[in-house]
């Protein structure tokens, strides 16, 4: 089923607050702005893979316990929030060296969500993006569970060896290729200038759906969510699949989700490599898109692919965004009136 949004303005009858954070005074010179948050100590590895992070989500527990996705390697990392500052902490390797006698390449991960649970991080599900070659190991999404109230694994892990606990699954492949036009006809195809092959960037879980943002394609102005189910991913049940259009506009996807107590936050940007970028506000069951804020980036080679959501009230959105290209994701609050 596809289901179109109005862009229209609705009011909302309740509140549900996540998590606290300081209030701190806006900057006047962009809207919403609120701080520019520290990272210490730094994410591991080197330069590149410090400034890999495309997404990240967190427990609902405090202090928030939360993982990374990262576009280079084949781990997570997590890391915790005190005040305005992160706290990198241990790496966890999703992916092995080698499966079925075959090296692995890098998962390309492209978001992260929490749900129930599990925190969940899936590939970016598309070719790649200068060459169209096609890699396996970015066709996966993963999940492993936490404790619902410390938000760390039971489990051991290391960033050596895949813990038997972390699961992962290839049946999204099937799902997007098989969705209704124009997801199914771009999927895995080319994603440069002219392509607009079907490319992950965003996940959110709400209600026991898992929530698949696409970069790619735009057409007619239109970008596009891929839902389903969660249970019928890791299982044998018949998956309960949906399509959602977000009139963004011409050349622009969504970038990252996150989940409020009413819908998702929609982080869009260009599905090439120049465009704006926006948080939106999407509400359930209606389905109204309301535009919150456009973003300055705070450089010309950073883009912005991470959104968490630090707390919601009746009134206010605070929102953390984080930029691939930003050594340490570069962390920046806004507040922004729903």
């Amino acid at each position: 089923m596809i289901r179109k949004i109005a862009t229209l303005m609705c009011a909302l009858a309740g509140a549900v607050a996540l998590l606290s954070v300081p209030n701190r005074l806006a900057s006047a010179d962009e809207v919403g702005f609120v701080a520019e948050w520290s990272v210490k100590p730094e994410f591991d590895g080197k330069k590149k893979l410090r400034k890999s992070i495309s997404g990240a989500a967190c427990a609902p527990v405090a202090p928030p316990v939360c993982v990374v996705a990262l576009d280079e390697k084949q781990r997570t990392q997590f890391f915790t929030i005190d005040g305005n500052r992160i706290i990198p902490g241990k790496s966890m390797r999703l992916l092995p060296k080698e499966l079925n006698g075959a090296k692995n390449g890098e998962i390309d991960a492209e978001g992260a969500a929490y749900g129930d649970g599990f925190f969940y991080i899936v590939g970016s599900h598309g070719l790649s993006r200068k060459k169209s070659e096609f890699n396996p190991s970015s066709f996966f999404l993963f999940r492993f569970p936490v404790d619902e109230e410390t938000g760390f694994p039971e489990f051991e892990f290391s960033k050596k060896k895949v813990a038997p606990d972390i699961e992962r699954t290839d049946a999204l492949r099937a799902i997007l290729k098989g969705a209704p036009d124009p997801i199914g006809q771009y999927a895995e195809k080319p994603l440069g200038e002219g392509g607009g092959g079907v490319n992950i960037e965003g996940l959110a879980y709400h209600d026991g759906r898992l929530y698949i943002g696409l970069r790619g394609p735009s057409v007619g102005g239109r970008a596009f969510l891929r839902s389903v189910n969660v249970d019928a991913l890791f299982s044998n049940s018949k998956p309960d699949l949906d399509v959602i259009e977000l009139a963004l506009g011409s050349g622009t996807g969504v970038r990252d989700l996150a989940a409020v107590s009413d819908g998702l936050i929609v982080l869009s940007g260009p599905v090439q490599s120049k465009g704006t970028y926006a948080l939106h506000h999407l509400r359930f069951p209606s389905l109204t898109l309301s535009k919150l804020a456009d973003l300055k980036m705070p450089n010309k080679d950073h883009k912005a692919e991470t959104v968490m959501v630090m707390a919601e009230d009746a009134d206010s959105f605070d929102l953390l965004v984080m930029y691939d290209g930003a050594t340490d994701g570069g962390p920046r609050e806004y507040r922004l009136s729903r």
